[in-house]
């Protein structure tokens, strides 16, 4: 029996209708601090054209753009809402770009089309970060394709095997994993989740539950790792805030006396090793393990995969040879982490200033300069490192079945090939989640979201409250970098103005410093246009939708443990010692109360679970 197509369902329009209506009715009431409805002519002077006809169109739209208005929230919203109500990225993301193009650009559909695909679209598609991180993500993807084909997947399962004999120790090892690629969360989301796949199928793991371990184990482990990419860029925050207000502390100090109150990232990690271990799930998760279980669907017949496909036949495998995965992935990573460090010092040097790499100090301003270009200002990050890294593993990939005799140049060639025809969807939504990035920050969201901060506060309340901002502004433009570096320069002095500068309340100075760290990284976490999000769900093979819905109520138990033996508990004098002993046991009662594991039905032990794996294709 065909199913009714979610978009042809009278009562899912009606119920979408009447929530927009609701929401839109309630932000347009809303008191702010102040209403900002200034011209945007910064960002149409910066997107300048050589084209006379667009130039023209330019004029004509500065004439009707605002910003910071409540209308600023109406893309993400959409975007939101369509993909719940839905279904369908696709339809979210294209609705919600056309929507934030006429509130850029006016009603003129020429001039909306025009600058909207111009500015918004093609621009940051462009760019250097973009275009390394696509190229970087189909070397990837074809160097998986030549693995598998190889038999060098089948060989690392059977390897990992002898370590993770069951589903919950699978669930594990995928974990671990997530914590050894600890310098970048781009490097760890594609590697575990294509990596981690053909585990995962054997013992029957939902594509949902691996995309949950991936996601949660990348942006986590980079915020807290006191050497990654991430922390280059906290540093480069901190550290200029506290020069400004005096505090003796660096930005790398803040980070330091910071580590234990990262409540959520710690927290995050927590829940994934605990519910892991215990094999228990609750919501949509254990619907999806279940299903997984029992009758052996690692993915539901309706989901839609934004990448490729691990199911499509490639061709006949060879037999498994575990060292035709573990050699490229090993140079992989080797080649990331040397290939950063030798990308930041040739910028120090380039800058004029040189540095060692003999020291610990030395290798922090490597990864630092690898993030910021002193000297040119390069968009491009750290990914021309991790380019060259994927390119040499991918050769390493070629040349050991080639040398063996497993494969043949044009089968190497087919199975490349297949990265581009597979991952085009995966590209388009990227390139929309980008869009809706700029499209955020034209229309000021940020801005009104900041600018519903009113009123007097109790310094106490200040990291909470800073905590859910940064949440609400991370989920809502789907960028976690971006909203740092919106709310540190503005959380920081205020949490001084307030006098949390003062010895005694220090502590609520470091806790609102973390909670915008933290609050970034839950909102980036579980919105459904961030670029980390759209990369795990293709990575793992699974459905975008299914794995924001599954994970956002693994994040949402997570955010109030951590609020509140975190955030509020700690910033009102308790003990901060006390949240490692109150969240676990936090955690524990949760999935005792609410957590089911997916064999309940039928008692089963390690041995029989043993007997249920599915077989290597």
């Amino acid at each position: 029996m065909n199913e009714t197509p979610t978009w042809l369902r009278p009562k899912r329009w009606l119920a979408f209708f009447l929530t927009l209506l609701g929401v839109c009715s309630f932000l347009a009431i809303v008191p702010v601090s102040h209403e900002s409805a200034s011209l945007a002519a910064a960002s149409l002077d910066d997107a300048q054209s050589n084209s006379s006809f667009i130039d023209y169109l330019r004029e004509g739209a500065r004439e009707v753009q605002v910003s910071g208005h409540w209308t600023s929230l109406l893309p993400p919203l959409l975007a939101v809402m369509i993909a719940a109500f839905f279904r369908t990225m696709v339809g979210a993301l294209v609705s919600a770009f056309a929507v934030g193009s006429f509130l850029s650009y006016g009603l003129n559909p020429l001039a909306t089309a025009v600058l909207g695909v111009t500015d918004f679209l093609i621009k940051p598609a462009l760019s250097q970060f973009s275009v390394l991180i696509i190229l970087f993500l189909l070397a990837l993807v074809g160097m998986v394709h030549v693995m598998s084909r190889s038999g060098g997947l089948d060989g690392l399962v059977k390897l990992l095997e002898r370590f993770a004999k069951g589903r919950r120790r699978a669930k594990l090892a995928i974990g671990i994993s997530g914590l050894l690629i600890f310098f970048d969360d781009y490097s760890n989301t594609l590697v575990v989740g294509t990596t981690m796949q053909k585990l995962s199928d054997r013992w029957k793991i939902s594509r949902e539950k691996l995309a949950y371990l991936v996601d949660s184990t990348t942006a986590p482990v980079a915020g807290l790792a006191l050497l990654s990419t991430w922390v280059a860029f906290e540093m480069y925050l901190l550290g200029d805030v506290a020069a400004q207000q005096g505090v003796t502390l660096s930005g790398y100090g803040m980070l330091v006396e910071m580590l234990p109150l990262r409540f959520y990232c710690i927290g995050t990690l927590i829940f994934v090793f605990m519910s892991s271990a215990s094999g228990r799930d609750f919501g949509p998760m254990l619907n999806a393990e279940r299903r997984a279980f029992h009758e052996g669907k690692v993915m539901d017949d309706t989901h839609q995969l934004l990448g490729m496909k691990s199911d499509e036949p490639i061709g006949e495998k060879a037999a498994p040879r575990w060292q035709n995965a573990f050699f490229p992935i090993s140079i992989l990573l080797f080649g990331i982490v040397v290939g950063i460090l030798i990308l930041g010092y040739n910028r120090l040097e380039d800058a004029g200033q040189p540095s060692s790499l003999t020291s610990f100090e030395g290798w922090q301003n490597a990864f630092g300069a690898a993030v910021y270009d002193p000297g040119e200002g390069s968009s491009a990050g750290v990914m021309p490192a991790m380019l060259i890294a994927s390119l040499m593993a991918g050769l390493v990939a070629i040349a050991l079945p080639l040398s063996q005799g497993v494969l043949k140049i044009r089968e190497v060639l087919h199975l490349y090939g297949r990265a581009f025809s597979t991952m085009w969807m995966a590209i388009f939504i990227l390139a929309m989640a980008w869009a809706m990035r700029e499209i955020c920050d034209n229309l000021g969201t940020a801005d009104y979201l900041i600018a519903m901060l009113g009123g007097s506060l109790p310094l106490w309340i200040l990291p909470l409250l800073t905590f859910l901002i940064a949440a609400v502004m991370s989920f809502a433009t789907g960028t976690s970098w971006g909203t740092m570096g919106i709310l540190i320069p503005i959380m920081m002095p205020l949490a001084a103005e307030m006098g949390a500068l003062e010895p005694s309340s220090f502590i609520i100075y470091l806790l609102t410093a973390a909670a915008v760290l933290d609050g970034a990284i839950f909102g980036d976490h579980c919105s459904p246009i961030s670029d980390t999000t759209v990369l795990s769900s293709i990575s793992s093979g699974c459905d975008h939708i299914a794995h924001v819905n599954t994970q956002l109520y693994y994040a949402l138990t997570t955010v109030i443990l951590s609020c509140l033996f975190g955030y509020l508990s700690v910033a009102q004098g308790m003990p901060n010692w006390l949240f490692f002993v109150l969240y676990p046991l936090g955690v524990f009662g949760v999935l005792k109360v609410f957590g089911r594991r997916a064999a309940d039905v039928v008692a089963i032990s390690d041995k029989i679970e043993d007997s249920i794996a599915t077989p290597l294709r």
